[in-house]
């Protein structure tokens, strides 16, 4: 899951548990973890609710989709460059401030423009 303003952020990775460098195996064995902790079957006590009122079942979609895009080396390489892009941009669009413009003045029109 990618979202367009850094701040809020959350990954594939996040919703995991792990760390973006980690290897098929730690993910492999938070994807477990995660996934047996926020089962619908699990989560849903005896004659309560359904789980999704509860939120439980959108959970374990994501963690699902996660380990899905996680779980396959393509999937991820694609993934993580996708990440690396949205990164950049954001930091790069936030690092730059007014300062760093140049002033060109046409009559009617000042354009501020940033030498990239």
């Amino acid at each position: 899951m990618l979202s367009s303003n850094i701040s809020i952020l959350k990954t594939h990775y996040d919703i995991l548990g792990v760390k973006e460098d980690a290897c098929l195996e730690e993910i492999r064995t938070s994807y477990r973890s995660a996934i047996l902790n926020s089962h619908p079957d699990k989560m849903q006590k005896a004659a309560e609710t359904s789980y999704l009122e509860h939120g439980t079942g959108d959970r374990f979609l994501e963690i699902q989709r996660a380990w899905e895009l996680l779980g396959n080396i393509q999937s991820r390489g694609v993934y993580d460059t996708k990440l690396r892009v949205l990164r950049q941009d954001a930091i790069g669009a936030e690092d730059v401030t007014f300062e760093d413009l140049t002033v060109e003045d046409a009559g009617d029109v000042v354009e501020f423009l940033y030498q990239c």
